[in-house]
């Protein structure tokens, strides 16, 4: 498939849309944005993934269908130009960076959106795209990355996302995000409690992402072993115990029930920090555990579950060279 090719995406809706990290759950959206006939772009540093994508557009695989959806592909930001929408899907380590690179399509009518996981992401945006119309949001769909142009979804169902402006009021740019994402086949929602949304999202990061990534099991592989719930269990009630401090109406039975319900219908993905962990790549550790303990501290709060977790995640990222050389 041909960049002409691609150029059949832009003849629906007519909306300018760059999804910000062609990973696992940025490509995702993409597809579901390309699907829905907007002109989707997909930016990316890796090279290798920009080209098989440009070339042969993206394949998303859902149990044993696979389909290729064209889209275009850029290492050049510079090259859709001005976009309706920018959606930043990159790990937390990225997102600075990222949030710069994207400067040259952000227009003063550019709404940008974050569904990023963990903490701290919306203030790396909002730093380095300081006139963008900001949403925040979460959601619980999955992917995995496959190999360049290549993804796995891996949730059942539409899943659940949630948008909210980042400055804390309701705008017209929430209520179309939303009908884009509903649109696109994403079951989405303007939610003033985002925050709590969030913070259950973070439970499901700290424990399913850091607990696979140290074990090497899918979500579904540990979710079916009875010795790790107290482990994830004992993750969970500190993070509750921080949120309650923060005025976060997370309760523990909520934040337990949350968490299995996701298992139950992620069975079968294996988290991105688990791919970090095998290709030997920095994770998004600090902005999972590692923001819980940092909040933690600020309210003389004890998490050792949350520490052996982080700590655990840091030692298997510090130790890469020495396991080559055992």
């Amino acid at each position: 498939m041909t960049k002409a090719d691609t150029e059949l995406v832009d003849a629906g809706t007519g909306q300018k849309i760059i999804v910000v990290g062609a990973g696992a759950m940025g490509s995702l959206l993409a597809a579901r944005f390309a699907r829905a006939e907007c002109e989707t772009w997909v930016y990316d540093v890796w090279a290798e993934d920009v080209e098989h994508i440009h070339d042969f557009g993206l394949i998303v695989r859902s149990g044993d269908a696979e389909q290729s959806i064209p889209m275009h592909a850029t290492t050049d930001t510079r090259e859709p130009g001005t976009a309706d929408v920018v959606v930043i899907f990159v790990k937390y380590n990225q997102t600075r960076q990222a949030a710069s690179d994207i400067l040259p399509a952000v227009g003063p009518d550019t709404v940008v959106l974050t569904l990023q996981n963990g903490l701290g992401n919306v203030k790396l945006i909002r730093e380095a795209i300081p006139h963008a119309t900001l949403l925040c949001g979460f959601t619980t769909l999955t992917s995995e990355l496959l190999g360049p142009g290549l993804i796995e979804a891996s949730y059942a169902g539409r899943g659940e996302t949630c948008v909210w402006s980042a400055d804390g009021v309701t705008n017209d740019a929430c209520v179309a995000i939303v009908d884009l994402l509903n649109r696109s086949g994403i079951s989405a929602t303007v939610d003033p409690d985002i925050e709590l949304h969030i913070w259950e999202k973070l439970i499901v990061n700290c424990c399913l992402n850091t607990l696979c990534a140290i074990s090497g099991l899918s979500v579904g592989a540990l979710a079916d072993r009875p010795e790790a719930w107290p482990l994830i269990d004992g993750i969970t009630d500190e993070i509750v115990a921080v949120a309650t401090h923060k005025k976060i109406p997370l309760t523990r039975d909520a934040a337990r029930g949350f968490l299995r319900d996701v298992a139950k219908k992620a069975h079968a993905h294996y988290p991105s920090m688990l791919s970090d962990i095998r290709a030997e790549k920095q994770t998004e550790i600090e902005c999972l555990n590692g923001a819980v303990i940092r909040a933690a501290e600020r309210f003389d709060i004890e998490v050792p579950y949350n520490r052996f977790a982080y700590g655990m995640i840091r030692t298997l990222e510090e130790t890469y060279a020495q396991r080559h050389s055992a």
